[in-house]
């Protein structure tokens, strides 16, 4: 008869349990003296036991494993693996309508000189983390940014429309209290940045349902494009405030109401995990690149190298 049991013992200072004979989904299997032990992966310290009480079926177990559950296991596991993209969301630079507080959207407005400043320190930062390849908004901000960061190194940078930024329509060119005198305090800006309905679309501009459809329809595009490869990818997308905040509001789940509760600066790095187009956040509105601190530790390391 075979006998299954969980005991509380630990594999580790065991020495019958050292080598284990092969993994089955989740676990390791082990001879344990006249048992086979199978120990969960990783963390849990506690094993379940197949007590054997004779040699002939110890034998009939053995086969049981080695030649069926162990073959398929692989092929189930491999047939289950999904690549893995790694998606970089970078903002661009600060632009002359950052500077300047002005609602850009579509218009094509150039970086500042603290804006080219920005991105050469991100290509400080990324000149060693592997990219695939590049996106980017077509419009000059997201493309010099683009440029100063990646050409050097080579990297294909495809431009696309459907990554700008939210079109601000007829208050782009005006800064916020410019916006409020000349066309009023009304319900077209609160309902954007205030008391926010993503449908309440801005005068011959969009909605953030709009600007919703337009960039995850591109981004399902790209995934699927690259999930079709042999190999896990990373992909950076060099784009705006408002692009970005949709993917992390979708990434995250928390409705495109909450998207201006985060955060973007400028030459700003963030990082989704994408596997099966199921989306894990790792990192946001990451500046430290323009931190003082950051290049007096790139500064360190730098000598580092020159000693050894």
């Amino acid at each position: 008869m075979v006998k299954i049991h969980r005991s509380p013992a630990t594999v580790m200072g065991d020495e019958s349990c050292n080598r284990p004979l092969l993994k089955i989904f989740n676990f390791s299997v082990r001879w344990e003296g006249t048992a086979i032990r199978l120990t969960p992966e990783p963390g849990d310290l506690s094993v379940y036991k197949y007590q054997i009480t004779s040699s002939w079926k110890k034998r009939v177990i053995f086969f049981y494993f080695i030649y069926i559950i162990g073959p398929y296991n692989t092929k189930k596991r491999r047939a289950l693996r999904v690549m893995a993209i790694k998606l970089i969301l970078i903002r661009h630079g600060e632009s002359d309508g950052n500077a300047q507080r002005k609602f850009s959207g579509f218009q094509d407005v150039d970086l500042t000189e603290k804006g080219i400043w920005q991105a050469k320190r991100l290509a400080r930062r990324l000149e060693e983390a592997s990219v695939d390849i590049v996106y980017c908004s077509d419009l000059k901000r997201a493309r010099h940014t683009a440029e100063i960061t990646f050409k050097a190194r080579g990297i294909d940078i495809v431009t696309n429309s459907n990554f700008r930024e939210i079109n601000f329509g007829a208050w782009e060119g005006y800064t916020f209290e410019e916006v409020k005198s000349k066309f009023g305090y009304g319900d077209e800006f609160n309902h954007l940045m205030e008391n926010i309905k993503p449908e309440a679309a801005i005068p011959q501009g969009e909605s953030l349902v709009d600007l919703n459809d337009r960039v995850m329809a591109e981004l399902n595009n790209l995934l699927k494009k690259h999930e079709k490869t042999d190999k896990d990818k990373t992909i950076a997308l060099v784009c705006h405030g408002g692009t970005i905040r949709v993917i992390l509001s979708n990434a995250l789940n928390i409705g495109l109401k909450n998207m201006w509760n985060i955060e973007q600066y400028s030459t700003a790095l963030n990082i989704i995990n994408y596997y099966d187009h199921k989306a894990f956040v790792a990192l946001i509105n990451d500046t430290s690149h323009l931190e003082d601190w950051w290049e007096s530790g790139l500064k360190i390391n730098t000598e580092k190298k020159k000693d050894e």
